[in-house]
C-alpha cells in the first residue's frame, strides 16, 4: 500500500515475508515480519527491507487506523514498537482531516543518515482514506497470521484454571 504524504511525498509499505519463515515455535522469531519501504520524501528517497514489526504490531496499526477513521479516541496518539524503526504519530486533528507523521529510524532511515537527522513523512487523511488504509493493511496481514507456538508450556495459571474447571464439572 502507499501512504500519500503532503507535498507529493509517498511511503510504499509492504509486508514481504516472515523474517524466519522456517521457525514456527518461538514467540518472537516466528512472528517478525520483513517490511519493505520505498520512501520518496523531502528528507530524501530510499528503499529498505527490514524485520521491523511483529504480526501483533500490524494488528495494532490496523486497529489504530480503524479507530481514527471512526473518530474513536485511541489509547495513544503515537504508535511505537519493540524495534524502533517506524513510528506513527497523530500530530493534528482538523475538522475533517487528521495529520499523521510516519517517522523512520535505525534500519528504516535513509542509508546515509546521520545519527542526529530526523526522517519522516507527514500525511493528511480524511476518515474514508483512514478506513482504506486499515482495509489495505488488513488484506496484507491476512497473508501473515500470528503463528502458533508449538509445544508451548502451560503457565501455572493455565494449569490452575484447568484444574479448577475440571473439578467444577
Amino acid at each position: 500500500m502507499i501512504f500519500k504524504g503532503i507535498n507529493d511525498q509517498t511511503v510504499e509499505f509492504r509486508i514481504t515475508n516472515y523474517q524466519f519463515p522456517e521457525i514456527t515455535d518461538c514467540e518472537y522469531d516466528s512472528n517478525w515480519l520483513l517490511i519493505y519501504l520505498k520512501v520518496k520524501s523531502d528528507c530524501g528517497n530510499w528503499e529498505t527491507v527490514d524485520p521491523s514489526l511483529l504480526v501483533r504490531d500490524i494488528t495494532d496499526i490496523i486497529e489504530w487506523f480503524e479507530k481514527l477513521s471512526n473518530d474513536i479516541e485511541t489509547d495513544t496518539d503515537s504508535l511505537v514498537f519493540m524495534e524502533p524503526n517506524l513510528e506513527f504519530d497523530l500530530t493534528k486533528k482538523y475538522a475533517i482531516r487528521k495529520r499523521i507523521r510516519i517517522s523512520f529510524d535505525l534500519e528504516s532511515r535513509h542509508p546515509n543518515a546521520k545519527d542526529d537527522e530526523e526522517f519522516y513523512v507527514d500525511c493528511e487523511f480524511n476518515n474514508a482514506e483512514l478506513k482504506q488504509i486499515a482495509s489495505e493493511l488488513k488484506k496484507e496481514a491476512e497473508l501473515y497470521p500470528e503463528r502458533a507456538i508449538k509445544n508451548k508450556k502451560k503457565s501455572f495459571i493455565d494449569v490452575f484454571k484447568n484444574s479448577v474447571n475440571s473439578r467444577a464439572k
